[in-house]
């Protein structure tokens, strides 16, 4: 694994409450197994499939801060895109989406989407994550994945920027409860 990822799962198993933002992926703390695979062939089409194996693994068990005793609280925040794109065919997202249901009746995750027909928003400039931690002397950090590589940011500038931006996504996505019933919606046009 990159130096970058296996930082960004250190940080992750030890954060309070991650915000997820993503405008293209299921976030990974939510994929299943088949659509991780597909995501991952899809993202990276030169890696070997022992590379792919291994990056699932991690992936898959990356999702046991959400099951432990005291469990990681998420909200994650979806472009209707990341629910929508056919990531490893009608089956795979047809499981995707059931899997986000379920997920979304736990009382530490929140789900939301940002249906296409709000338009414009201000997670089209890209995905982000940001963490904080229980200990109030470790600062809060956003990362940001990008093709020039993983940023982590921390400076109070940054994090309110981006503390600001997932406001206006929260504002802009639709609540807790329709986005369980546009989930729906996509799950039964899926598996028809």
């Amino acid at each position: 694994m990159p130096e970058e990822y296996t930082a960004y799962i250190g940080f992750e198993a030890e954060a309070r409450t991650v915000r997820n933002y993503e405008s293209l992926f299921v976030p990974g703390l939510a994929q299943t197994e088949g659509y991780a695979r597909a995501v991952i062939k899809g993202v990276l089409p030169t890696a070997s499939q022992e590379d792919v194996e291994r990056r699932v693994q991690a992936r898959i068990e990356r999702q046991a801060v959400l099951t432990k005793p005291n469990p990681l609280q998420l909200w994650a925040i979806m472009d209707e895109a990341a629910v929508r794109r056919m990531v490893g065919g009608r089956e795979v997202m047809a499981e995707q989406a059931r899997h986000l249901s379920r997920l979304a009746e736990e009382p530490h995750v929140t789900l939301q989407l940002i249906p296409f027909a709000k338009g414009a928003h201000a997670g089209m400039t890209g995905s982000f994550v940001h963490m904080d931690f229980p200990d109030v002397q470790d600062p809060e950090l956003v990362y940001v994945d990008t093709p020039a590589g993983d940023l982590f940011l921390e400076s109070e500038t940054e994090i309110r920027r981006y503390k600001s931006m997932f406001e206006h996504l929260q504002a802009v996505a639709l609540d807790p409860s329709d986005s369980a019933e546009l989930l729906d919606t996509v799950c039964a046009g899926q598996s028809d």
